[in-house]
């Protein structure tokens, strides 16, 4: 199983200038190639407005594409009838970058999580019972406890409601997950956690990640290979240790200045203290 971006353009058209005319239309992305082999974890690292979720949104069928194909375990995603549609979601998840807002506050969370499992109910085949099982087994899987089950998303810090999120993803064994910045709402000793979870759950289960994030940190730690996008544009990809090492572009270097140096003593801040 791969996911295979091929020659990916999205334009979004121009603002309606009148009845029969719109303005110049606005290229989100252009000409995007890449490849998430089986097993891996893939990394798409670019700042605020670069492309990222324009992809996530074209990978999930959400948006058409103007030009080129996605495929995923060799299917034209965007060839799909919706009922094909509908299975292929069943292997490929989501978590969504914002905790507070990606879960219903007036669900519980077990009907959060167990949500997927009615959905996608003729291919899971669970009774009621059984639901419930799968979802307690789900939240030990994640780090949390019977305690939590009917509980509603207020009760919970962020770092617990992502991993809600991670959970609900996992509730019908997907193959696939794509983690939109699944950190960056979260407190730096928070994200610390979760990554550690999800490098624990790739192991236990196999799973293939497409890791989108503008933090650098998370992506050398916790991807295999990795791809710059910037205004649309893959600038360079290949193995996380090359790009870090030994950048080609100049945006990508500017990228790795802008890291924080773990150092303490190395801080500019540090430093002008000091003085």
């Amino acid at each position: 199983m791969t996911l295979e971006i091929q020659n990916v353009t999205k334009i979004f058209p121009g603002p309606r200038r009148g009845f029969f005319d719109r303005g110049e239309g606005f290229t989100a992305l252009e000409n995007v190639s890449l490849s998430v082999q089986k097993g891996a974890s893939f990394g798409l690292v670019g700042e605020s407005g670069s492309g990222k979720t324009t992809l996530t949104r074209c990978i999930l069928g959400l948006e058409t594409l103007s030009a080129g194909s996605i495929l995923f375990d060799g299917a034209d995603i965007h060839k799909l009838t919706p009922l094909q549609m509908r299975r292929l979601r069943s292997r490929l998840q989501i978590v969504f970058q914002d905790p507070y807002a990606s879960l219903d506050p007036r669900m519980t969370i077990h009907d959060i999580v167990a949500e997927p499992l009615v959905i996608h109910g003729d291919l899971v085949r669970l009774d009621a019972r059984q639901r419930s099982e799968r979802v307690l087994e789900l939240l030990l899987q994640v780090g949390l406890t019977s305690a939590h089950l009917f509980r509603y998303p207020h009760e919970f810090s962020g770092g617990q409601r992502q991993r809600i999120g991670i959970a609900r993803a996992l509730a019908v064994r997907p193959e696939f997950l794509i983690l939109d910045e699944p950190t960056s709402a979260l407190d730096v000793s928070v994200q610390a956690d979760v990554l550690n979870l999800l490098h624990r759950l790739q192991k236990e289960l196999g799973l293939t990640y497409l890791f989108i994030s503008h933090d650098l940190g998370v992506i050398r730690y916790i991807c295999d290979d990795v791809a710059v996008i910037y205004r649309g544009r893959l600038i360079e990809q290949g193995p996380v240790a090359n790009i870090f090492d030994n950048p080609q572009s100049d945006y990508t270097r500017m990228l790795l200045d802008a890291m924080p140096d773990p150092d303490p003593d190395r801080s500019p801040f540090r430093k002008a203290a000091a003085r």
